[in-house]
């Protein structure tokens, strides 16, 4: 009877043993996918970012560039960020 107990239990044991083996490579086969998600996670947010500021970029070029009444607009507005960048220059400078 001890015996056939103890021979459950052992094999009770190595069940264990081989589940917790199986999750351990789960768990790292997870860790190398969670970390490879969240590097492309983060290259994906930069590409945003970029494309982003081209298309930032693209409309005021093409508010600029067409014959309408933002252009005025950008223009004084443009004047008016350089004449604050010289101030803040000259504020630096002193």
């Amino acid at each position: 009877m001890l015996v056939n107990n103890l021979t459950s239990l052992n094999e009770k044991l190595n069940k264990l043993l081989d589940k917790l083996n199986e999750l351990k490579t789960l768990n790292q086969e997870l860790k190398i996918k969670n970390e490879y998600l969240l590097k492309s996670n983060k290259d994906l947010e930069n590409r945003i970012k970029v494309i982003q500021a081209k298309e930032k970029q693209l409309k005021l070029i093409n508010s600029i560039s067409d014959d309408s009444e933002n252009k005025q607009y950008f223009k004084n507005k443009i004047d008016y960020l350089i004449k604050e960048i010289d101030y803040c220059i000259d504020r630096i400078s002193v």
